[in-house]
Order: structure tokens, then sequence, then C-alpha cells
């Protein structure tokens, strides 16, 4: 079962399946449709942004708003409840907003990651970089180097939290298995809960 671009819903079955099957395995499955029917309403009620005076953008789960201020170095500020933005006339206001999220989100990711990896003694990590993911909020490779997702400064910080001890669990466990989820609930009880929330942001700024 599918949902297509187009919003119809495809199910293939066997060719000798009989319409009551069908009709049963949907409505086992109504739960999960309607709710991937509500992701894709969310993400085409989305307007694109555009960059002016006055448009909301996330930063650490809250939407601040911009102030463009024409200057003759590009540069992007925090300065109380807005986010100010430096730049020539007729410069990219997109690419200044995208170079500094980019730096607030290194240094911020590879803090907050060494502050974790030091209070609860995870092994050395080799290397933390950040990289615009689709679908992803991090990952962590065999050779210790964490990758984050830059979105992921845009979420609230109990959710970055989440995925940093997260990744921190997969320098001792690489899989899914009984041991990373036990490690990862001793060290971060309410992970569940901020995964949910992190899902939902997923939501707003994928």
């Amino acid at each position: 079962m599918q949902i297509k671009k187009n919003g119809h819903l495809q199910v293939s079955v066997p060719f000798a399946t009989k319409e009551k099957e069908i009709q049963h395995f949907l409505n086992s499955k109504k739960d999960w449709l309607l709710a991937k029917l509500q992701q894709r309403d969310n993400k085409s009620a989305r307007l694109p942004l555009t960059y002016q005076d006055g448009e909301l953008h996330w930063f650490k789960g809250k939407k601040t708003p911009l102030k463009l201020v024409i200057a003759r170095f590009s540069r992007v500020e925090l300065q109380g409840d807005y986010l100010i933005v430096y730049c020539r006339r007729h410069a990219s206001v997109k690419n200044a907003l995208e170079k500094w999220y980019k730096n607030q989100a290194l240094n911020y990711f590879k803090q907050r990651t060494n502050y974790f990896a030091e209070l609860y003694n995870f092994p050395k990590i080799q290397e933390i970089k950040i990289r615009a993911m689709k679908a992803r909020w991090g990952s962590c490779s065999s050779q210790r180097v964490i990758t984050y997702n830059t979105h992921l400064i845009k979420t609230p910080i109990a959710c970055i939290d989440y995925v940093i001890l997260h990744e921190l669990c997969h320098l001792i466990h690489q899989n899914h298995q009984r041991g990373f989820h036990q490690l990862q609930l001793k060290i971060n009880p309410d992970w569940k809960l901020q995964k949910s929330k992190l899902d939902e942001f997923g939501h707003h700024i994928l």
C-alpha cells in the first residue's frame, strides 16, 4: 500500500485476493493512512520561504522574525526577538541566513556533543560535521565521525539533545539492537517524548 504523488492510494494484492480481505486490510491500516494523509496536507499547506522583512524562521524551537538592514557587508545577528540580516542591496538574504545557520549549528553541536561525551565517558569522537539532509537528523560512522543535519539547529534544544545522545550511543553500539536501546534509555529516559516532538518539527522544517 502506498500513497502516490497525486494523493491516490494504491494497494497491490495477490491476484485471487477477495475484496473483503482488501477492505479488512485497509481498515487495519486506517490510523496509519490518516496520519500520512495529514502529513501530506501539512506539507502541501506550507508556503515557500520568501526571505522578506518580518518573515518567521525557526531557531532552536522558536519562530523568529527577520529584520533586513542594508549594509556594506553581509552578516546575521540574533538580537532579542529578531534575526537581523545585514546585507547589501539586492544581495541574497537566503545565502547569508544559510551561512549563519551552518555556523550556529556547527558551533553549538560541537559544544553540546563534547559536553555529553565527557559527562557520560563516551569513546573519543574523531570528527563532528554538519550537512543539510532531507530525511535524517544525524549519523555516526564506524570511524566515529558524527554528522548532524544543519536544520536540526531550528528545533527545540531538547530535540537537539535527543539526536546528540542518540548518535553518541552509536559510538558503542553501531546498530539499533537491545544494547543500544538499553544505553539510550539509561542516559536519556525521555528520548521517546523528545523523538515524538522532533518528528512534529520535521513536518515544518525538512
